[in-house]
């Protein structure tokens, strides 16, 4: 469990960031002049896949898009003229001086992929490495793979040369964010996890996050939700909680209120497959079944168990209590 609870920061990226369109709109703000203007940033997509060493998934998480870059559109559309923009997403601390080794042995990965899924290719598809760096001191190593080599020798024919574009969002003043309004979201409430213009970044998501409310668009106030319960830092979510009140005006809830709404649903699919079982008991058992399901989801994402009490009732006992009683059923339907 602890494995998975770990990364409530990874989550809330790839959540958001998965989405091509909130993908685009934050890498076209940020990277360089020459990108910006060249890359089709309509025909960007998602592929499937990450390519990061196993044993880092607790720091570094990725995505890779591929789009169109130039003019010619029907090109674009023929397969041909396509770069890969490959998003690292480091989420550690402090920087990492092997950061650009690892990315070199990233970018080997998708060739290799590319190779097996067609070995008769002639041309290797131009990839574009990307850091988005949020820790809690700033970046201060370069972005030049031949700066790891020995100063007299980096200018040697045989020391490999690439760049990635660093996004550092550690000087970044939360006014200055950009993106969609959801992206910038993400930053800003990253920017107060990692203890950086912790007010003023709560409360300008919690503005963004009122705004969003105002359009209907509640999945996304959803993912916030689980995101900030998924961290440790009780004041950072009460802040926030008062702050979306506050811009809501008293017309919506706070951010509790749609972990409730979360709940809520858990309940009525725990109602509907009673209601399938078509008897009394099976009713009771798939409310109960639902409660689990809920607290299980809860305990995925790394909410706190007096985060889970406060919106659910159920405690740690009860809900082991709860799971032992549906197995005992389970193991009973099973011998009968």
């Amino acid at each position: 469990m602890a494995e998975e609870i770990d990364h409530p920061h990874d989550r809330l990226f790839r959540a958001v960031f998965s989405d091509a369109a909130e993908a685009a709109s934050m890498l076209q703000a940020a990277v360089p002049q020459e990108l910006r203007e060249n890359v089709d940033w309509n025909s960007l997509r998602l592929v499937e896949g990450t390519f990061v060493d196993d044993a880092l998934r607790q720091s570094e998480s990725d995505l890779l898009f591929e789009a169109g870059y130039g003019e010619e559109t029907e090109r674009h559309e023929k397969g041909k003229d396509r770069l890969r923009l490959y998003l690292l997403f480091e989420h550690q601390s402090a920087p990492d001086a092997w950061m650009r080794y690892r990315l070199l042995k990233y970018c080997c990965r998708i060739w290799d992929a590319d190779l097996r899924d067609d070995p008769r290719r002639t041309e290797l598809q131009p990839v574009v490495p990307l850091v988005f760096y949020q820790g809690a001191r700033d970046w201060q190593y370069a972005t030049e793979f031949a700066d790891l080599f020995p100063e007299a020798v980096r200018d040697w024919p045989w020391v490999p040369r690439f760049e990635h574009v660093l996004l550092d969002q550690t000087g970044l003043d939360p006014g200055d964010v950009e993106g969609a309004t959801m992206g910038r979201i993400v930053q800003l409430l990253m920017m107060a996890a990692f203890g950086r213009h912790a007010g003023t970044a709560l409360e300008i998501a919690a503005k963004l996050a009122a705004s969003l409310v105002s359009a209907g668009t509640v999945d996304y106030i959803r993912i916030i939700a689980v995101y900030l319960f998924s961290i440790p830092d009780k004041a950072a979510v009460d802040a926030f909680d008062e702050a979306l009140r506050r811009h809501q005006g008293g017309q919506g809830g706070g951010i509790m209120s749609y972990a409730q709404e979360l709940l809520e649903e858990g309940w009525a699919k725990g109602r509907a497959e009673g209601k399938a079982e078509g008897k009394e008991e099976g009713r009771e058992e798939g409310l109960q079944r639902g409660k689990v399901e809920v607290v299980e989801g809860f305990l995925r994402i790394g909410v706190s168990w007096d985060v889970i009490t406060s919106a659910t009732g159920i405690d740690e006992p009860r809900f082991r209590a709860l799971k032992e009683r549906l197995a005992a059923a389970a193991q009973g339907d099973e011998s009968a």
